[in-house]
Parts: C-alpha cells; structure tokens; sequence
C-alpha cells in the first residue's frame, strides 16, 4: 500500500473492499441465474404443466361384470376411480350434458386424484368399446391410457342385457332389428354389443396390443386372486387381490345380473321366474349367430375360450 508520512502503510478502505465483494458476488449470481432450468422431463420430475388424464379405461363389455371389477379395484389403495361411469366421449355428441366441458378438463379431473398413497387412476364407461366415434375420441385424448376389457359369453351378456332393461322375454330375439342396419352403431344396441371380434381389432388398432388387457369374465368369476393379480400387474399396482377387502370372498355374487323386475312393458302372464329363464330356441339363435365373431375373435387373441362352448 501507500506510505503515510512518517513511514507507516495507509489502513485499507474497508468501504471500497466491501463494494469489490459485493460486485463479484453479484456477477457471479447473475451467471447462476441466466442458466436455463432443466425441463421437468429431463430431470425425471413430473411436469405439473402437461395434463395426463387416465391412466386406464375400462372400455367394455357392458354386463360384463365391469361394476364389481370397479368396486374392487376402488379398494386398492394405489388405485382411484370414480363410483360412476363418465360416458365423456359418447355423450359430447350425441346431445346429452357433457360431465365435462373439454379433454383439458377431463384429464384434469383425473390428474388431481394423484394424491397420497395413489399411483393409478382409472374410469369405466362399458360402452365405448361398439361405439367407433367414442373410441376414437378416447384414442385422440388419451393415446398413452391403457385399455381394460373384459368378454363375456355374448349370448349370455345379450340376455343379461335384455333382463336389465326389463323388456319380455319372449320378444327377445327382437334385438335381431339390429341387423337390419349393419353398418349402424347405436348406443341402444344389444345384439352387436356381442360382436367382439369387431370391437377388439378396432381397439387393437387405436391402441396396439401392448396397452390392452383383455379378461374372460368367466374366468375372472373363477379365479377372482389370479385375474386381479394380473389386472394389477397391468396397471403397475401391487398385487394384493388375496386380500378379502379387495377382491372380496364372493366375486360371483357381485357379477351377478340383478333379480329380474317386472316393468310396464312385460305382459301380466309372464311369471317372475320365467323372466330369468333364456328360451332354449332363442339361446340357439343367438349362439349360432356369434360362433362366426367368436371364431374370429379367438384367431384375434390367439386361444379359444372354451368356458363359451
């Protein structure tokens, strides 16, 4: 440093010392900031900004035993669906109330439910797997959602179907109209419900094999733990179907059709017991009907169902 009269070094400027400090701090806080932040994809951290809707959707088949598959899989606690069907992408269109008023809030729906202990959400609307346009739409809003379906025998689904809606029994093979227009798809449909070789290779294309899971219904029905085990496998939840809470001790009991009702429309001499009872020629009709989609179907999946004979 400078020398003061008499010999001696002037002290340092402590203000001017501190000011240097304080300058090289901020240029170096300066460098710190300018750097770009890593995208949240990158770094392995979920982007809060990108809305992912479902993780799966159980698309089909209708009296299929889709609602007690919802009951079980809403006990899994890595697992969160709503109790009620959406029906978001066949009702956009079709001129009932939307549930929702776009995908951006559809997805978003779902995404707030990742909380907790939760990995997984899900929905079920059985019908969307016949209805193209619905599909299609799903495929459009959520292309990396994984597809569940589940097949039953068709010409039982087609009773169970008929006995739900309460119609007589013995007009059933009513819902052979249907074939009067083949090309149409109606959401009143009952007979081409069952026209599963149709519905998978639609489903297949929209989505690719590797991200559907199709269950026999019967199957499911007898052994509920090995099924379940395998559905949660799928979903990438723990395997936890031998517990009672989940899968429940009587999983034929809640796939059940309900007791059938009598309604407005069955005549007065049709005794409640016969509206449970299937007509052996109608059962006929109907089997010979879909032995052509079902020889189809099993070339699709690559094995027969023999629970269906």
């Amino acid at each position: 440093g400078e020398m003061a009269p008499g010999g001696h070094e002037h002290p340092p400027n402590k203000r001017s010392s501190q000011h240097a400090d304080t300058s090289a701090r901020s240029k170096c806080l300066d460098s710190f900031i300018s750097i770009p932040a890593i995208p949240a994809h990158l770094a392995g951290l979920p982007d809060v900004r990108v809305s992912h809707g479902p993780d799966f959707i159980i698309v089909g088949a209708m009296k299929g035993g889709t609602e007690s598959m919802v009951r079980c899989l809403r006990q899994h606690p890595q697992i969160w669906m709503p109790k009620e069907e959406t029906h978001y992408f066949d009702r956009v269109r079709c001129g009932k109330k939307s549930p929702f008023g776009s995908d951006k809030s559809y997805k978003r729906h779902f995404d707030g439910k990742r909380q907790g202990s939760v990995r997984v959400v899900g929905e079920k609307t059985p019908v969307y797997m016949h209805l193209p346009n619905a599909m299609t739409r799903l495929r459009a809003c959520s292309p990396n959602a994984k597809i569940v379906v589940v097949l039953r025998n068709p010409t039982e689904r087609a009773w169970s179907h008929w006995k739900y809606w309460k119609r007589d029994p013995k007009k059933f093979l009513s819902i052979l109209d249907e074939l009067k227009v083949p090309n149409k798809r109606s959401r009143h449909d009952v007979l081409k419900r069952g026209y599963y070789d149709e519905h998978l290779s639609r489903i297949y294309r929209l989505y690719g094999r590797d991200r559907c899971l199709v269950l026999i219904a019967e199957r499911v029905w007898k052994d509920p733990i090995g099924s379940y085990n395998k559905l949660f496998r799928f979903l990438g939840v723990t395997q936890s179907a031998a517990d009672a809470k989940i899968v429940g001790r009587h999983p034929k009991r809640m796939n059940a059709s309900p007791p059938p009702q009598r309604s407005s429309t069955t005549p007065s001499c049709v005794k409640k017991r016969d509206l449970a009872l299937m007509d052996p020629d109608h059962r006929q009709t109907l089997t010979s009907l879909y032995a052509s989609h079902n020889k189809r179907l099993f070339k699709i999946l690559g094995y027969e169902v023999e629970e269906w004979r």
